[in-house]
């Protein structure tokens, strides 16, 4: 990561994985279709867990809203010190985000009208909040977080994300429990 895909040989993803030669050109017909393929599982371990929490209809919308968020702010405090590095400003780090992205929306849209559906979210157009929400998540996530931002992250997310969805109808923020009372 701290190389870049430009920055690291198809002899050095051998040697790291101590794998011969031969044997990546088996899996791989060269090096962007591993990067793609690295690009895919990083995705679906970075997303994974927090996409399964929130489609989980057993626990309450609002839960799942706070997992997700706590899941977001464990990654995004993750890769605050690598921020200005290469690998982050790189076009394939770009690729990768514009996927991640790709991949989210719909999940979200879906769970923005299910909040609808329930009476706990008050959103016009689901399918712009989508976006927004997730688009303005990376933005703080490819900021560099000052350690005074850090310590209010959660609490200045979850304010914003309910204000956006319309969970403060006639309460503020602080007024809803996350685990699903009111």
């Amino acid at each position: 990561m701290h190389k870049g895909a430009e920055g690291v040989s198809i002899k050095e993803v051998v040697q790291q994985a101590n794998v011969a030669t031969g044997l990546f050109y088996y899996y791989f017909k060269s090096k962007d279709a591993f990067l793609e393929e690295a690009i895919n599982a990083y995705i679906e371990g970075t997303i994974g867990n927090m996409l399964e929490g929130l489609q989980n209809g057993e626990i309450p919308l609002l839960q799942r809203v706070k997992s997700a968020l706590a899941a977001f702010q464990e990654h995004a405090l993750r890769l605050a010190p690598l921020m200005g590095e290469e690998a982050i400003t790189s076009l394939q780090h770009h690729v990768l985000m514009d996927n991640m992205l790709q991949r989210l929306c719909p999940i979200i849209q879906e769970i923005i009208e299910q909040g609808n559906g329930e009476g706990v979210f008050r959103v016009e157009n689901p399918a712009v909040a989508a976006p927004f929400i997730i688009h303005g998540l990376s933005g703080v996530l490819h900021e560099n977080l000052s350690d005074e931002l850090k310590d209010n992250f959660q609490k200045d997310i979850q304010t914003l994300l309910f204000t956006v969805l319309g969970v403060t109808h006639d309460r503020t923020p602080s007024e809803v429990n996350l685990d699903g009372n009111t």
